[in-house]
Order: structure tokens, then sequence, then C-alpha cells
């Protein structure tokens, strides 16, 4: 399968996408509603590479008539991606995230096509995610294996081992996942649904944090690439919630392209499968951590301010348990934090001018 469509091809994840691929021998059209601001920045880029692009929204089930008919494969990287910003417009998120991926799966229904599918770890109940023992030291929290395999012994916990984090089995069911996570669960489920009722080829990957070079991040999205930008410019950063020692697993763009292309490679053996996809404990990074590998890196300071408040639905601890990905595919995540900060502080240093006026 050769031809491939790229929803929010234009945003971070699908603009690297489209360009891995296209690289790779791929036909790869974007489509994007070019929304977030510095999207059109990587409309030259795609032209440059080959990429065709159609300006159509997801939301809009008339604007697909406008993409080739010989498409056999969507990627779907279209989002409203931010986690804050649902609680003050939940008919944005869910139309955005919900609905527009209905129009999706018609259209793969209509012409054929398979659909990998960005979910993300946000299905999952912070309620349920934050009921395991914990720990603090002076950096991070960290799960109490001993307590946990003590509190477990008699009530087994399915798709949570804190050696490794969370795993496709963990259940989905709970509150506290974020008007963005119950979008993202909604579409998540209608793949399977389609998959089960009208034979739609689908895959999904429910991905932790993606960073990289590339990336316009803010504070309530984005935050890797966030914390790289502040202390180039010289910005305030705060804490909310947990001290700054909640944590992350982060998986960079690079790593998350070659795992798409070997789910292209082997479609037809993991159609319908649900995969956790992460950085991996290695890869887990606190607020504090973060600050103090940029405070290194930089030989300066940022103003840190902290509010004790958790933000809705925050996830004290969350890490991807990627063993099942690992197993079918052979993929597990190359690039580790030091070297994915590295890469996206050269492309800031690269790119300064133009995001000094994004940002300003």
């Amino acid at each position: 399968m050769r031809n491939l469509l790229v929803t929010g091809g234009c945003g971070f994840v699908g603009y690297r996408l489209a360009v891995f691929l296209k690289d790779r021998g791929y036909s790869v059209v974007v489509m994007d509603n070019l929304v977030r601001r510095g999207s059109e920045m990587n409309l030259p880029r795609l032209r440059d590479h080959g990429i065709d692009f159609v300006h159509g929204d997801v939301r809009n089930m008339e604007d697909f008539a406008h993409l080739p008919k010989d498409i056999e494969v969507i990627c779907d990287t279209s989002a409203q991606p931010s986690v804050v910003t649902g609680y003050c417009n939940p008919r944005f998120d869910v139309a955005n995230n919900a609905l527009g991926v209905i129009n999706i799966l018609e259209y793969a229904r209509e012409h054929k096509c398979s659909v990998i599918f960005w979910s993300s770890n946000r299905v999952y109940s912070a309620d349920k995610i934050n009921s395991f023992p914990l720990r603090e030291d002076s950096t991070r929290w960290h799960w109490d294996s001993e307590a946990f395999h003590l509190q477990s012994a008699n009530r087994p916990v399915a798709g949570f081992d804190p050696d490794f984090g969370f795993s496709e089995e963990f259940s989905i069911d709970g509150g506290q996942r974020s008007i963005y996570g119950l979008s993202k669960a909604m579409a998540d489920l209608a793949c399977q649904e389609y998959a089960t009722a009208f034979g739609v080829r689908t895959v999904i990957n429910r991905f932790g944090v993606i960073a990289g070079e590339g990336q316009f991040g803010k504070s309530d999205q984005g935050w890797v690439s966030w914390w790289a930008l502040a202390f180039h410019f010289g910005w305030p950063l705060k804490y909310i919630g947990w001290g700054g020692k909640q944590v992350r697993d982060i998986l960079f763009v690079d790593d998350v392209c070659r795992l798409v292309e070997l789910e292209l490679e082997h479609l037809d053996s993991i159609v319908g499968q649900v995969f956790n996809v992460g950085g991996g404990m290695a890869r887990s990074l606190s607020l504090v951590e973060a600050t103090a590998l940029l405070r290194e890196k930089y030989g300066r300071e940022v103003p840190i301010s902290v509010d004790s408040q958790p933000r809705k639905a925050d996830q004290i601890i969350y890490v991807t348990d990627n063993r099942k990905v690992q197993r079918l595919l052979g993929w597990c995540p190359e690039i580790l934090v030091d070297e994915g900060y590295e890469r996206i502080i050269r492309w800031i240093k690269e790119n300064e001018a133009a995001l000094r006026r994004l940002y300003y």
C-alpha cells in the first residue's frame, strides 16, 4: 500500500510523518485546515518534498471530495491537541477529535481505505491511574512497587505493572480523563466499532507524550519543547500541581515515524490491533528533571513559579508499557531524552528568528 493521506499533515507530527514516508517512496497527500498558528510554515516545505496539499477540514465531509481517488491508507494525525482547551468548549474537542474521525471512517468505509489512528494515553482515567501507591523523592514521584504488590496480591490489576507502566489491557472505564481524553476515547472506540461492524481496517496507537524538533510547544500542549523554548528565550515556567514532580515518558517523533512505517509494512497482520506506544521507563521525565536538564544545557536559570493545585484529570505518573508493539512489530524507541533535547535545541537555534515572530 503506497498511496497515503495524512490528515492534520501540517501539524508537528503529521508534517514529519508525511516527509518521512515520502522520502521512503510512498505517494503522500496532506490534508489540513491550517487553523493552528504556525502550521502554514510547513506548506513550502511540503511542496519542496513533492507532497500534494489539500486545504480541508475533517469536520466537513464535503472537503473529502477534493482528495485523489486512489488513497489506500489514512494516517489520522488531525486533532485539537490541548488537554486544557476542552473544558472551555467541549463541543470543539468532540467535533474535532471524535466527529471528525467519524467522517474519516465513513470515507474509509466507502473507499476501502485502511486507517491508522492517533489515539492517546488520555483515554485512561486519571482517577484509576492515580490510585496506585506512590513514593516521592527530590525530583519525581515513583510507584511504590512493594506497596502495590502487597495491595494487589489478592486483586491483580490488568494492564498495570509498576516496572513497565500501562498496557493496552488497562481499563478505559472511569472519570477524570479530560474532555480531550473523552473525545479521543470516543474516536478510539469508533475505530474499533467500524472495524467489527463494517470491516474497516484500523490500527490504533495510544500515544503518550510526543516531542521533537519542529514542535511549536505551549504550556498546555507540547511541554517538552516548551521547556526548551522557555530556556532559550528566557520565559518563565510554572509547575502546576504535584510540585513539578509528575512524570511522563517521552517519545520522539522520529521513533513515531519508524513505527508507522513498520505498521504500513505489516498492516495485514496487525489490522484491528490497539497499541500503547511511548518512550517507556528509560525515557521518563518529570518537570523538575526537565528544568535541571535544560539549566545544565543552557547554563542559566529561568523564573519558576509553583501552583499547588493540580489541573483537572492530571496524571501523577504515566509511563507506557510497550511490550505488545515490541512483540508484534519488533519496534522499540531509540532516541533518549538527552539526544532528543539536543535536537530540539539545535532546531530552536536554527529557527530563532521565525520562532520569535511566532511567539511574540
